[in-house]
């Protein structure tokens, strides 16, 4: 990236969603009318011989595209392999990635576009609302146009309470946010929208419920007010600069690890393609055939399961694609991605995940994860060996 200048093409299309398939589905759309078909009837096998002639010299996608004639159906990438210049290229068909990337070369394309302001902001649904009206508060935000990018329950220490809530630490209500948010799991929330941070206080309402119930009395703080409770129960970033200061408190880049199993090795490319249009950077990649004593060693925390051997055996019958993964709040992401461990649940309430698409049973459930942050280091330091995990968040960060 270093070494010459590089390219950077932007490709847009109006239409809302979180992945863009026209990059898989490039197409010259028909316009001619029927007259115009007979008219040309005469020279259609002139115009097939040209056309050939034009393939032959990777020229027919952009000569279709100048004259409007019909083409098959191409994907970008597909072009680009067939001129063998995929592995030239940076393909990015996710928002969120697209717009990261959009923020780091272009920092002001959506000023010059005057495109929709899209945001990310965090909300926060604080213990004794999560734990009485849960499902009714997820509701009313996905209702009012709000899209959860990430979300992470966590239950606070003291230590992170009194972190997050610094700046609040001299007034008289400071014991009693430190009570509340220690009390139990808290959810975070990456919300996604146009204007989100705006939007998302404008919904909230005052911070003091009396005032919010007398004169916003549609608003979230008021509508879901907690009985006896001195605080309110939701929490909305100030701005953008503290969106993002409380967005990375709360989901900061991660490493996890990622192992494709054997009994779903042969799949190994569709499933690595599903974990890059997941956001995923894939910071480590590497083959192996796993030994009957690695296996052990690397399940060790199942020994007390009957599974235990059989676990052991399978792992060791065959190959496996093993992974360092790079994202934002990526243990959780990943383990979402992943789905239920058992596929015939993942099919039922995932299925969009891995285990519902490429796992059979239990057992060959398909991928594996790590559980948490330390858990992932410590698997990735077994397999991969000493290696920086802060210059892959790095890495991740800047790409």
């Amino acid at each position: 990236m270093l070494s010459a200048p590089s390219y950077i093409l932007i490709i847009s299309e109006r239409k809302h969603g979180q992945n863009m398939p026209f990059l898989h589905e490039l197409e010259a759309v028909e316009e001619e009318d029927e007259d115009e078909e007979e008219e040309k009837e005469g020279g259609k096998e002139e115009e097939e011989e040209k056309e050939e002639e034009m393939k032959e010299r990777g020229e027919f996608l952009s000569e279709a595209w100048r004259k409007h004639s019909v083409t098959p159906v191409i994907g970008l990438k597909e072009m680009l392999q067939n001129q063998d210049l995929l592995h030239h290229c940076d393909i990015q068909d996710r928002v969120e990635e697209t717009s990261r990337q959009l923020a780091f070369f272009f920092s002001d394309f959506s000023k010059q576009r005057n495109e929709k302001n899209v945001e990310r902001t965090l909300a926060l649904i604080r213990p004794s609302l999560l734990k009485e009206r849960r499902e009714s508060i997820l509701n009313r935000i996905v209702e009012n146009g709000f899209e959860i990018a990430m979300q992470k329950e966590i239950t606070l220490s003291e230590e992170q309470a009194r972190e997050f809530y610094r700046e609040h630490e001299n007034q008289d209500y400071f014991p009693y946010i430190l009570d509340q948010m220690t009390s139990g799991p808290t959810l975070a929330l990456a919300l996604v929208r146009e204007n989100a941070i705006q939007k998302w206080r404008d919904l909230l309402g005052p911070k003091i419920i009396q005032e919010a119930k007398e004169q916003y009395p549609q608003s979230l703080r008021a509508e879901f007010a907690i009985h006896d409770s001195p605080i309110n129960q939701l929490h909305g970033s100030a701005n953008t600069n503290e969106a993002t200061k409380e967005l990375q408190f709360f989901f900061p880049v991660e490493n996890t690890m990622a192992l494709i199993k054997p009994s779903a090795f042969e799949e190994k490319d569709k499933i690595i393609n599903e974990v890059k249009d997941a956001g995923f950077l894939i910071s480590e990649l590497r083959e192996a055939h796993i030994s009957p004593e690695i296996a052990a060693q690397f399940y060790q925390d199942h020994e007390d399961k009957p599974y235990y051997n059989q676990l052991v055996d399978y792992m060791s019958k065959g190959p496996s694609m093993v992974m360092v993964l790079t994202k934002e709040n990526a243990v959780e992401e990943w383990r979402q991605l992943m789905g239920p461990t058992d596929p015939t649940k993942a099919k039922e309430t995932h299925p969009n995940s891995i285990r519902a698409k490429f796992a059979t049973d239990v057992l060959h459930n398909a991928v594996h994860g790590s559980s948490n942050e330390e858990h992932a280091k410590k698997s990735i330091n077994f397999i991969f060996g000493d290696i920086d995990l802060e210059s892959l968040k790095y890495k991740y960060i800047y790409m």
